[in-house]
């Protein structure tokens, strides 16, 4: 019983910290939405990945582990924002290209959505807040980590609740991309991608600014 109470917390705790709509948010859906559900899930997958190493890192360090990250402070957040910008503009630009005419082969979706895993995971990682996060609610939930099946119960519903979440973003991505035509295709991936940028630069501005005295 402890360990499905432990397993229903971390499902919640991973809900809540998902559920927010961000530039990641927005990128998964554009995967969705321009690559297919099959090809956007490795996407969804990494950042799941992600939110369970943290907290991982939470339940082992704790608080430890929240300060060291914490003293890295405004360097990942910087770096985050301007991939983000990065990879918005990436998006918008590739948006304006004429798409090449269809040469009736089968394009190979295994490599190019491999490839997909690590990029997301390297922008959901650069965001250590997910760890503060973890190690904060961690403080006054002390005792789904006394035991270590309450901790890996905890873990796992975590994931399980980060990956249906994300994986929810990219099928609703697709499921948009399939019913538009390309020109409403193309403009929501305009759209898409300008929200990513917008998102990145408040980030990257409001990092830069600091906290108001």
């Amino acid at each position: 019983m402890d360990a499905l109470v432990s397993f229903v917390s971390g499902s919640v705790a991973g809900l809540a910290l998902a559920a927010p709509l961000g530039a990641i948010g927005i990128l998964l859906l554009q995967e969705g939405a321009s690559r297919g559900l099959r090809r956007g899930l490795p996407g969804a997958a990494a950042v799941a990945t992600v939110d369970v190493l943290y907290c991982v890192a939470a339940v082992v360090a704790g608080s430890v582990a929240g300060r060291f990250v914490d003293s890295w402070t405004p360097w990942p957040q910087l770096m985050g924002g301007s991939a983000v910008i990065a990879l918005g503009v990436r998006g918008l630009l590739a948006a304006r290209r004429p798409k090449p005419p269809e040469t009736g082969r089968p394009e190979g979706p295994a490599q190019p959505a491999l490839r997909r895993f690590p990029l997301f995971l390297a922008l959901t990682a650069l965001n250590p807040a997910t760890l503060l996060y973890f190690t904060a609610i961690l403080t006054g939930l002390d005792r789904f980590t006394q035991s270590p099946s309450t901790a890996a119960a905890f873990v796992a519903g975590v994931g399980v609740a980060s990956f249906g979440w994300q994986a929810l973003l990219v099928a609703l991505g697709a499921g948009l991309g399939r019913k538009a035509g390309p020109a409403i295709a193309r403009g929501a991936t305009v759209i898409g991608h300008g929200v990513v940028v917008l998102l990145g630069v408040i980030l990257v501005v409001r990092i830069l600014l600091g906290p108001a005295p």
